[in-house]
């Protein structure tokens, strides 16, 4: 494969000063008043032509000044960085846009500075501002764009100039479902097209299902870069080790249902099927016992089979015991009326032991990567063990005599 991108040992250092008035004293009097802060040590790596790359890490890591670099924003202090072909990024919110201009002068401006002439620019305005769906609010200054307004204006802008590497952080999270559903598409079509992204984001699931490899940054430096699935793994114990050493209290709230208005796609119903009795309403299953449970959603502006089901099961501390999907298996939903499709979920040997349990229930675009509408928790249950048996789960085993 060509490399797109070829980074060695990047470095960058910031010099930290207690007062301004320090630097202006270190200048003059040639003497050091600062403390050097090392954001980026020795990073090295390769992107090639039609991959995709993630980038995982703890807040503060070092993540967002390794793709500043990459873009060509900031300068390393150490290192080389060797680039080929048309970079486009999504940085911070706002960057390299001015906010008294209007959205259609900045567009223009962009364009500009992203080494296209007047007529490209001319030829190209009308295509991004057909993805970006801003409609009249392109005419209007950009300090009154809500930070969704931003995301549509500057990801329309950088796919559109047709980039060679696109480098993607953390801003797409609060762009509104239908416009996310829209940026995986087309980030998804230039996967296919061989173009080389960057993708750096804290969501696990999306880096597992859209990136090929991944890279972890810890504390300035590369942890671990490797296929995607063992990075995110050996990720998520480091983050499950934090967790144990250092609880934090829940501030999360449980999200809303999606519903008709979105016209998108939203879960109407989840229900067990022929569950046992329960204890205060809850089901209570025994080890090995079949569970089955059905799963309905309703479309708005998507086709059947732009939607999958996936169902994750918790025990209440929050461990994810096992996950599937019909995106992953290659299920078909079937097609009910009234613009429906549904689905039914079934485990026919419950391995689970004794403890209490949830189902999240997630509505899922093609890729698997969009989530439509999501239902934590909404479906919880119990589960008995008949034996004496230890853990979280009951899995075939023998005894066998000592060999030689």
């Amino acid at each position: 494969m060509t490399a797109a991108l070829n980074a060695w040992n990047l470095g960058k250092v910031y010099r930290l000063y207690n007062r301004p008035l320090d630097s202006l004293l270190e200048m003059l009097f040639r003497r050091r008043r600062h403390t050097p802060f090392h954001a980026l040590e020795d990073v090295s790596f390769q992107l090639d032509f039609g991959e995709t790359l993630g980038i995982v890490g703890d807040n503060g890591a070092g993540k967002s000044t390794l793709l500043k670099i990459l873009a060509g924003t900031i300068e390393p202090s150490t290192g080389r960085l060797e680039v080929r072909g048309r970079v486009a990024a999504i940085l911070e919110l706002g960057v390299g846009f001015h906010p008294e201009f209007t959205g259609l002068e900045n567009l223009r401006l962009g364009c500009a500075m992203m080494g296209l002439d007047e007529s490209e620019t001319e030829e190209r305005i009308p295509q991004i501002l057909e993805f970006s769906e801003l409609g009249e609010f392109i005419h209007q200054p950009l300090k009154t764009y809500s930070s969704g307004m931003y995301v549509r204006l500057a990801f329309s802008l950088v796919t559109s100039v047709d980039p060679d590497i696109l480098i993607i952080d953390e801003a797409l999270a609060v762009g509104d479902a239908h416009f996310q559903k829209k940026c995986m598409d087309r980030m998804t079509e230039f996967r296919q097209q061989g173009k080389a992204l960057l993708f750096c984001s804290h969501s696990l699931y999306q880096i597992r299902h859209l990136c090929d490899r991944a890279l972890w940054i810890d504390h300035g430096r590369v942890r671990l870069m490797g296929p995607v699935e063992e990075v995110v793994d050996a990720y998520q114990d480091h983050v499950r080790r934090q967790d144990l050493s250092h609880p934090a209290k829940s501030t999360a709230v449980e999200p809303a249902h999606a519903g008709p208005e979105e016209k998108i796609a939203w879960i109407t119903e989840v229900r067990w099927l022929a569950s046992p009795a329960g204890e205060e309403g809850v089901p209570v299953f025994s080890t090995h016992d079949a569970l089955r449970l059905e799963v309905v959603a309703g479309l708005g502006r998507v086709e059947a089979d732009d939607v999958h089901i996936g169902v994750v099961i918790r025990r209440n501390d929050s461990v994810a015991c096992f996950g599937a999907s019909t995106e992953v298996d290659r299920v078909p939903l079937a097609i009910l009326e009234k613009g429906r499709v549904g689905i039914v979920y079934e485990i026919t040997d419950l391995p689970l032991l004794s403890g209490e349990y949830g189902c999240d229930i997630y509505l899922l675009d093609a890729t698997g990567v969009h989530i439509y509408d999501c239902w934590p928790a909404c479906l919880k249950f119990r589960v008995r063990q008949p034996g004496k048996e230890l853990g979280m789960c009951w899995m075939e085993h023998r005894w066998l005599p000592p060999q030689g």
